[in-house]
This record gives structure tokens, C-alpha cells and sequence, in this order.
């Protein structure tokens, strides 16, 4: 399994936000998360990135535990996340996003940036060429000099997974990406999501409330409500299961 959680949860004060979850994914897999508002879901995902330590069990990546090492180990680790409100860096260009990224297999040291050394400019066009590579991919090389909040809301989303993805991650954490999206960029978007997990061999983990594209593409679904796991399995398994029909209605609709 490459994600394991093992009985995690986590406590602020008297309240219990994550209780006792056990999650795996195995390497390729491409999973979903979903659950009512304030069901736990994006606190899992600040206990996978290292933003919250958990209260109790563990968090293990490739059987490695990940607990206590933060953001930035974490990330180094090969987890990467976009967030349901885009974060891009809106004072610098779409290729600029991408290279910070990048920047974190750099091994020129800060002497050798600042004197403009041998090894830094050898660095930095291959990270030049690597980055405009990707944006290629994305269909974004034509924005690459453009600052990234002159994209479109459909293009920012791309950029941010693009620039997920120049840490070159094992796993893929994108929370709700269809947030904001009309049903033709959601439906872009599904092709998109399965698409950048088969050609960069990532596994991927989203949250989403956009019910079409959670069943479209994901091979397996967790429920969450109030913290808990109440539901797991394929997406007719999830469609079809009364548990998982109360906890979004409610018992006296589902009646």
C-alpha cells in the first residue's frame, strides 16, 4: 500500500474532528473522499501534509510513518495537494508557478545562485526546459509568460495541478477540484484528473462534492460523517448504500 492510515484521528479540545480512521491506498490508485460539510475531510488531508499531527494512530507512506515530519518534509516525502480555493503565486507568470516547484531538486547552493556559478545556470535551463515541458502538456505553454491570475478559473485549476505535479509526487492529494466549475469544465476536468494519473504514474486521493465526477472516475470511495468512516467501497457499492443516503439527507427524508 502507498498511503496508510491507521487508526487516525484528532482531537481539538473536546472536539473529536477525525475519529479512528483507517484508510489504504494502493500505488495507481485514484480514490475519492467525500462526506457532508463538515464531515472531516479536508482535516484528513492537513493530517496527510503534515499541517495537523494526528492525536492517535498512524499515517505511513510507502510503510514509512509521515507522522510529525510537517509540510515541508512531507512534500519531500512525495506528497503534493492543491486546495478547493486556488493558492497559486498571483504576483508571478504560469511558468514561474511551475519552476518554484521545481526548485526543490535543485542542488545548487545559494553561493552558487548569487555568483550565477556553472551549476546554477545548468540547473536552471533544465528546469526552464522541464517546466515549459509540463505546461506543454497541460496545454498552458502559450500562457507560460502570462501572470497566472490572467488565466481563466478552467486554466488556474490546470496550473495548479501542473504545479502539483513538478514536485514529482507519489501522491496526489487535489481538494474538490470541481469547486467553482460549470458541468462542461467538471466534465473537461474527469478526462483531465484520470488522465494526469495514467501518464504521471501518480496516485491520487481528491475530495468532492461534485457527485458526477466523484462516480465517474474514482475506483474506490470513503465515506466520511462527523469524522468517521461509515461507508467504503466502489462507486455503485456508495451509490446504492442506505448509510451513506442518510448521512446526505437525512433519516426522515431517506424514510
Amino acid at each position: 500500500m502507498l498511503l496508510q492510515l491507521e487508526g487516525t484521528g484528532i482531537r481539538f479540545g473536546g472536539l473529536r474532528a477525525v475519529a479512528d480512521l483507517d484508510l489504504q491506498i494502493a500505488s495507481g490508485g485514484l480514490v475519492g473522499l467525500i462526506g457532508p460539510n463538515g464531515a472531516g475531510k479536508t482535516t484528513v488531508f492537513n493530517l496527510i501534509t503534515g499541517i495537523y499531527a494526528p492525536t492517535e494512530g498512524d499515517i505511513k507512506l510507502a510503510g514509512a510513518s509521515i507522522v510529525g515530519l510537517g509540510p515541508v518534509k512531507v512534500a519531500e516525502a512525495g506528497i503534493a495537494r492543491t486546495f478547493q480555493n486556488i493558492r497559486l503565486f498571483g504576483g508571478l507568470t504560469v511558468l514561474e508557478n511551475v519552476k518554484v516547484a521545481m526548485y526543490r531538486h535543485s542542488r545548487a547552493s545559494i553561493f552558487e545562485s548569487a555568483l550565477r556559478a556553472p551549476r546554477y545556470l545548468r540547473e536552471e535551463a533544465e528546469c526552464t526546459k522541464s517546466a515549459l515541458d509540463l505546461l506543454d502538456t497541460f496545454g498552458l505553454l502559450q500562457a507560460a509568460h502570462l501572470g497566472a491570475e490572467e488565466l481563466p478559473y478552467g486554466q488556474r485549476r490546470r496550473l495548479e495541478i501542473a504545479r502539483a505535479l513538478a514536485t514529482r509526487p507519489k501522491l496526489l492529494l487535489l481538494d474538490e477540484p470541481a469547486a467553482g466549475m460549470n458541468p462542461s469544465e467538471a466534465d473537461e476536468l474527469m478526462h483531465l484528473i484520470r488522465w494526469t494519473r495514467d501518464t504521471f504514474n501518480v496516485t491520487i486521493l481528491l475530495i468532492e462534492h461534485h457527485m458526477p465526477v466523484v462516480m465517474g472516475i474514482c475506483e474506490r470511495i470513503t465515506v466520511l460523517d462527523h469524522g468517521a468512516r461509515i461507508a467504503e467501497g466502489t462507486p455503485s457499492e456508495i451509490r446504492n448504500d442506505p448509510t451513506v443516503i442518510e448521512a446526505y439527507l437525512g433519516a426522515e427524508a431517506v424514510a
